[in-house]
């Protein structure tokens, strides 16, 4: 069974440029001057349409039963599981694998924000009773799963578990 992995920001992302663009050339329509004006402007609604299409819609990564397809905007890899020999997480989801390494573009390493919270207030919390600021956890932000790398790091390993 195929898993798709793609953060849902990517279509909300998409579709506010889509009706930006589209207000663009509805605009263009209305206002234009010239027909080479028109034209132009256009064109440029194409391209930018291209640019949303393989920037924010194309970019996934596909768990099939035997190999990851990583898609990002201009290559695709396959990499068969087995290949596999490392998941790195430090500013996006990079598998090294005997071949090399592939970088994931759906699967940056967000979540700074709360990681900064969480020990800054934890840190300044320490002293208050009840508070469980004393936990510390030992994983990075980027390998939590309250990060798209490392949800998608997670998914890769479980996959690689039951292949075993």
């Amino acid at each position: 069974m195929n898993e798709t992995f793609r953060p849902r920001s990517n279509f909300a992302w998409a579709g506010t440029s889509i009706i930006l663009i589209t207000l663009f050339g509805i605009n263009s329509l209305w206002v234009a001057e010239s027909a080479s004006q028109m034209i132009y402007e256009l064109t440029l609604c194409a391209l930018l349409l291209v640019l949303v299409y393989i920037v924010w819609l194309r970019p996934k990564l596909v768990l099939r039963d035997d190999v990851i397809k990583v898609v990002n905007p201009l290559r695709t890899e396959l990499i068969a599981y087995t290949d596999v020999l490392d998941l790195e997480t430090k500013w996006s989801l990079a598998i090294i694998h005997t071949r090399g390494k592939c970088k994931v573009w759906v699967a940056p390493a967000s979540g700074k924000q709360r990681w900064v919270a969480d020990k800054k207030f934890g840190w300044f919390g320490g002293n208050v009773p009840m508070s469980g600021a004393n936990d510390v956890g030992m994983e990075s932000m980027s390998a939590s799963l309250d990060s798209l790398s490392g949800q998608a790091a997670y998914m890769i390993r479980e996959r690689i578990k039951r292949l075993h």
